[in-house]
């Protein structure tokens, strides 16, 4: 029989829609929440460890719905950093892996490294080998041969796309993503333009979905996010250029959108380092000021919202404050780096939520994030699995 571990909670968010009030314990065994229950009259005893963290709030483990461990976007030039070989990029992820772990990101969502680095990383942070998060990974990026992705994979016409999506899901890609517009950080591509054909993204969906997998895809807006949408992609990434019927459109098919909004609203940021080009940093200009008003839409349009760093490591706290800056409420934005990036991730009950069954990932903070959310700044606990990881606040 599983040992029982016991949580004492100051107060607890379990990202339901009843939370409860006052000290709580959570019961956890086999790695996941056993349960939940008030702290009144609670005594400890000898038939299980006890984690006193009732000086704190207790939340689950936070999760950033978008990004590479591969590269780390406030450190220049993606294009030059993607030059480096396997095996560097692969210590780099590591050690970027334990970053994001011990500030309490507890999953991430990969959307697209080098030449599969990452599928070892995933089992090696699965089992413990490595400290990392819970990983669910795109494996390659697929990106035609004109189109935008520093790591990704060239694939042009309907049988190099089809011949990609198949090797990446024979390598165990837990999800596809193609980069369909073109981007910011790559020199002479309008984010707006689309690259792949509509055909060629059906092609990808197609295969995909068969094997039941979703697709993601690169597209800021214009064609290229109608072609998605028309081909039956399930989340549209970044999306800041998008027009209200876009955003509608979204809402109504059911479709995710998953915003990076950090990587342009941080100052300084990359719109202001010189290693990128001038007309890559003027894409970044032009880039925050859009930002802030695709939150704005996604809310007015009731659009399911995820959010993710998109490679500022460790900085998926910070997503969650533009977000409600942007007009999102404080609960709102929780949810979008918990509850709903969970079910944006396909783990839906498995993370981002404390409940009987899910996954014990578990960070305590200073403060209440109802209140302030820059309480998340403060991490002072991690529990991935129901084990203790050392946290670093900054």
């Amino acid at each position: 029989m599983d040992r029982v571990t016991r949580v004492l909670c100051g107060r607890l968010l379990t990202m339901t829609d009843s939370e409860p009030d006052g000290a709580q314990i959570i019961e956890i065994a086999g790695g996941r929440v056993a349960r939940v229950r008030p702290a009144d009259g609670f005594a400890p005893d000898s038939d299980g460890a006890l984690v006193d963290l009732s000086r704190w709030t207790v939340l689950p483990g936070l999760i950033d719905a978008h990004s590479h461990l591969g590269l780390d976007v406030m450190a220049g030039n993606e294009a030059l950093q993607a030059t480096a070989p396997d095996h560097v990029l692969a210590l780099r992820s590591a050690s970027r892996g334990a970053i994001n772990l011990r500030r309490g990101i507890t999953t991430m969502r990969l959307v697209g490294e080098k030449n599969f680095i990452d599928v070892p990383l995933r089992q090696m942070f699965e089992d413990g080998t490595l400290p990392g998060p819970r990983l669910v990974t795109a494996t390659r990026g697929i990106r035609p041969s004109n189109g935008h992705g520093a790591t990704a994979v060239v694939a042009d016409g309907v049988e190099g796309v089809t011949r990609a999506v198949r090797e990446n899901l024979r390598h165990g890609a837990d999800h596809i993503k193609l980069f369909v517009t073109g981007g910011v950080a790559t020199p002479g591509i309008d984010p707006v333009v689309p690259c792949f054909d509509r055909e060629e993204i059906a092609a990808a969906v197609e295969v995909a979905h068969r094997a039941g997998k979703t697709v993601c895809a690169h597209a800021y807006g214009g064609q290229g996010v109608d072609d998605c949408l028309d081909a039956g992609v399930d989340h549209i990434e970044h999306g800041i250029y998008m027009a209200p019927r876009q955003f509608d459109r979204i809402a109504e098919l059911g479709r995710w959108l998953v915003g990076t909004l950090g990587v342009f609203l941080t100052q300084p940021g990359p719109a202001e380092d010189p290693s990128w080009s001038p007309d890559v940093r003027e894409k970044f200009l032009r880039a925050r000021e859009a930002t802030a008003g695709s939150v704005a839409e996604a809310k007015r349009a009731g659009v399911k919202l995820a959010l993710g760093t998109d490679a500022i490591h460790g900085g998926i706290a910070e997503e969650a404050i533009f977000a409600a800056s942007a007009g999102l409420s404080r609960r709102e934005a929780l949810a979008a780096i918990t509850h709903n990036a969970a079910q944006a991730c396909g783990l839906e009950g498995e993370a981002g939520i404390i409940v009987p069954g899910a996954a014990a990932d578990l960070i305590a903070i200073d403060g209440d994030p109802r209140d302030d959310l820059r309480a998340l700044r403060s991490v002072r606990h991690v529990m991935k699995g129901g084990k203790t990881v050392d946290a670093i606040g900054y």
